[in-house]
């Protein structure tokens, strides 16, 4: 079954572009799947530098991470990530006293948070691994079809992150499958979110496509348009409805053994000087309302899906269109 036609790679038509890309390299050649899946958000794809891609709106337990370096990553299957969480050093970081409380609580004499870290680390790419051997059989292909097959990526406001990875949404390139072949439908993203192995990241500007149209409206950035829009959203209705369901059913990184750090935790936990979180946070379960928290705060909103993170540099466009800091 030969491909169709393929279009240019980033189209960027309009405020939402997207592209196409076929699996990146792994040395001179096309890797695997399981060599192009670094974790569970994270897909490396093909272009001439061999970019890779960083999912939008989940995250997924850290492979590996810096600790207290620069840029030097350590596997979290590495003893150094026990030695720093039982050496309590994280503890000297500046955090506000109601966050270091909340944190202590759960790494307790930090022995077992590196272990469950890396477990539901590999379990998660294992599952975006099979994920995407899903949509190669489903798409009447085998694994050493791999590498003709393509992913479709759609970009939202910001196309690269700290790392140069390609900030998307991905999932199988359904229009280069002819009938009765389909890959699945949903992004891997929101498949993801569904089967619990992520948990929602939501941030602001990039919403796309769980909320639609130009971010920076004035009208959708007063309390009244922004919760019309957000009551509007049906793919964040249906992204956060996921996550709740699979927190009930146990699902994932919801399953008894859950996981003891969200991944953005670790990351602010580990980082060289962190000062701790800086992401204002908007709750979506309080309907209506016109308060972002501080970002110390996030962990009084109880949901996952409910949190809604700023970045710093946007917090004053909201103040400025009828918002108040609690």
């Amino acid at each position: 079954m030969a491909p169709k036609k393929r279009t240019k790679a980033i189209d960027v038509a309009g405020i939402f572009k997207t592209g196409q890309f076929q699996p990146g390299n792994w040395g001179s050649a096309q890797g695997t799947v399981a060599q192009v899946v670094h974790d569970g958000d994270t897909v490396g794809l093909r272009t001439p530098l061999n970019f890779s891609s960083r999912f939008l709106g989940v995250d997924t337990p850290e492979i590996s991470f810096t600790i207290r370096t620069k840029d030097t990553f350590v596997g979290l299957g590495n003893p150094k990530w026990k030695d720093f969480f039982t050496s309590g050093t994280w503890k000297n970081m500046p955090l506000a006293q109601a966050l270091k409380a909340q944190l202590s609580s759960r790494i307790g004499n930090g022995s077992k948070v590196a272990e469950n870290h890396y477990k539901l680390a590999r379990l998660a790419e294992k599952a975006l691994e099979q994920m995407i051997k899903d949509d190669l059989a489903a798409s009447g292909r085998t694994e050493k079809d791999f590498k003709n097959f393509l992913f479709f990526l759609a970009f939202s406001y910001e196309f690269l992150d700290q790392y140069a990875r390609m900030l998307c949404y991905i999932h199988a390139d359904r229009a280069n499958y002819t009938p009765p072949a389909a890959p699945d439908k949903l992004s891997y993203n929101e498949r993801m979110l569904s089967k619990g192995w992520a948990v929602p990241y939501f941030i602001f500007p990039n919403l796309q496509p769980f909320m639609s149209g130009q971010p920076f409206d004035a009208a959708k950035l007063s309390p009244v348009g922004f919760w019309k829009t957000v009551n509007q959203a049906n793919k964040l209705k249906a992204a956060r409805k996921a996550v709740a369901d699979a927190r009930t059913a146990g699902r994932g990184v919801f399953d008894p053994s859950r996981l003891i750090l969200l991944p953005y935790e670790l990351r602010f936990i580990a980082r060289l000087n962190s000062k701790g979180p800086d992401r204002s946070v908007i709750d979506l379960g309080n309907s209506g309302g016109n308060t972002i928290l501080k970002p110390e705060t996030y962990f009084t909103i109880a949901n996952l899906e409910d949190r809604l993170f700023i970045p710093r540099e946007f917090v004053p466009l909201f103040l400025q269109n009828g918002w108040q800091i609690q």
